[in-house]
């Protein structure tokens, strides 16, 4: 079996705070399920230290460097001396354990270890950031659609470039890859997508009383996160509760900023901040929703729902790395009125909710399970 150096800007563990750590580490568990031998080199938040134990079972060594928010000092300082350290941790990983493939995890770490002598290297992208700037432009005026579409323009070609530094590139959706995979030539671009962090069947007590309640998960301090919570609380919810007033709405995930834990009301809104278990909250959910107006890549939160059986409402940006069949799958809606419509509807109606959901975990069943994904990718760097 290989011996693989994981080199991440973030720490993977399965309780980590963050959507993409926890997604490493069941690519890691898999890895060491296989047989290969891993090291990992990554940086760590003050709070994540209790977590390096937990890594330790399925690395032979493990190896951290502060994270730019653990130093002090102001931030343009504090963010350099962390990637610096993190170039240096890999660099010297690379010398020490001979690996017989490096991995590499989110573009600012690709971008950091340009360079280094290495091995045959993957490359796992987590986003498309000139898709995910396109989406903006169009709700920004004067200078800052100008910039936005310059970061664009400059993007569109920095990351194919970026990607072609590495031997493989590994695209967390589909909807990703075919954004890559051109741009990408002759470099193969293939699907590793994130995997569900629950099965399906996983049984679990419900973390508030089963009724009308509708979820969202998502680190609350993230832009994206902030921006389509707040359209969706403050015009598609009055027009959810005008239909089922006795609806609940969850926003559960990590540091919620001030304007979103304002909206906590305790009755129709709830703001819980971080939670050990997010099982437990899919489990309580009679609708899950996804209101970004700007994503990319693969939201691990609707994969997560549709596993649990938990039907989904959507908007088209969230849906674009899944690939759900809008109606089958999943419902979309763009406009907060469509929006609304869709959650009440699946409120309103036991049976629709069910088919809904039961749809939707036979969908990620069939598209999204980590081993077939493993198995593409192993088979690729064997011919490297």
């Amino acid at each position: 079996m290989a011996r693989i150096l994981v080199v991440y800007k973030e720490f993977p563990a399965p309780s980590v705070g963050h959507a993409g750590g926890r997604a490493v580490f069941r690519l890691l568990e898999s890895l060491h399920r296989r047989g290969h031998r891993l090291f990992l080199v990554a940086r760590l938040r003050g709070e994540e230290a209790p977590l390096v134990k937990d890594m330790a079972p399925f690395c032979e060594h493990i190896v951290t460097v502060p994270h730019h928010q653990a130093l002090p000092g102001p931030f343009p300082l504090a963010f350099l001396r962390s990637y610096l350290a993190l170039r240096r941790a890999a660099a010297r990983a690379l010398r020490e354990v001979q690996p017989d493939l490096l991995h590499v995890e989110v573009m600012q770490t690709a971008f950091c270890l340009l360079g280094l002598h290495r091995p045959p290297s993957s490359f796992r992208p987590l986003d498309v950031n000139w898709y995910l700037l396109e989406q903006q432009i169009p709700r920004l005026h004067g200078l800052r659609r100008w910039l936005t579409q310059a970061l664009s323009r400059f993007f569109r070609r920095f990351e194919p470039w970026l990607c072609r530094r590495y031997d493989l590139i590994a695209a967390i959706s589909e909807g990703d890859r075919r954004l890559l995979a051109p741009r990408c030539q002759p470099r193969p671009v293939l699907l590793l997508p994130l995997a569900p962090a629950f099965a399906a069947g996983t049984v679990v007590k419900p973390a508030v009383p089963p009724g009308p309640n509708v979820l969202f998960v998502g680190a609350m301090y993230r832009t994206f996160n902030v921006q389509g919570v707040r359209w969706f609380l403050e015009e598609v919810w009055p027009q959810v509760l005008a239909r089922v007033p006795q609806a609940r709405f969850y926003v559960v995930g990590h540091r919620p900023t001030p304007e979103i834990r304002a909206f906590h009301n305790g009755e129709q809104v709830c703001v819980t901040g971080f939670v050990e278990d997010l099982a437990p909250w899919y489990r309580a959910a009679a609708v899950f929703v996804s209101p970004l107006l700007v994503a990319g890549g693969l939201l691990q939160k609707i994969l997560d729902a549709l596993a649990m059986g938990v039907p989904v409402v959507a908007t088209s940006v969230s849906n674009h790395g899944v690939g759900a069949t809008p109606g089958e799958h999943l419902l979309v809606a763009d406009d907060a009125a469509g929006f609304a419509a869709a959650v009440a509807r699946l409120l309103e109606e036991p049976a629709e909710r069910e088919r809904l959901g039961r749809a939707g975990q036979q969908f990620v069943q069939e598209r999204y399970g980590l081993e077939r994904a493993v198995d593409r990718w192993e088979a690729e760097i064997a011919d490297r």
